[in-house]
């Protein structure tokens, strides 16, 4: 529940925690007119395992400590498919045009309040990182091995589809 939510983004009034459907949810006070209730739904995200001929992508944000790479990842905006989500995302933050882009799967991800929608995308061109990223490197497949430890279970079912770990 977001405890720093204290007044209702409709009409200013107080929240206040109710049950409803079996949850502590915070609803507007003003219970007359407004009816406000935030739910608190995730936030939809794609992540993407971004493969080139050389091998697949891996970066480090400018926000993240030293020495920590992950795979791209990125907000779906509204009207938009993830898929077509997971092509711009990789256009956005590698500079790489999108050749196709498979659906991994979905992976709740509570701890963030998101749910994550990931891709396989082959990809090619010349890696330019946006303005969040100031690192990259590029791995080969068998170097993800033991990367679901890292929380990515996305990349962990792509390997197993793959069939790397069998």
């Amino acid at each position: 529940m977001n405890l720093t939510m204290k007044f209702c983004p409709n009409c200013g009034e107080k929240l206040t925690k109710e049950n409803i459907d079996g949850r502590r949810r915070l609803r507007c006070s003003n219970n007359n007119s407004c009816n406000y209730i935030f739910w608190n739904n995730p936030t939809p995200v794609v992540a993407m395992v971004v493969e080139t001929k050389d091998g697949i992508v891996l970066a480090h944000n400018k926000r993240t400590p030293a020495g920590i790479f992950s795979i791209i990842t990125g907000f779906l905006e509204m009207g938009e498919s993830p898929e077509d989500a997971a092509k711009r995302e990789t256009l956005e933050e590698l500079g790489l045009q999108s050749t196709s882009a498979t659906l991994i799967g979905l992976f709740p991800f509570s701890r963030a309040g998101q749910i994550i929608m990931s891709y396989h995308v082959l990809a090619n061109g010349e890696i330019v990182l946006n303005e969040e990223l100031d690192d990259y490197k590029i791995v080969q497949r068998e170097e993800l091995l033991g990367y679901e430890n890292n929380l990515r279970f996305e990349v962990q079912e792509w390997l197993n589809k793959l069939s790397v770990l069998k």
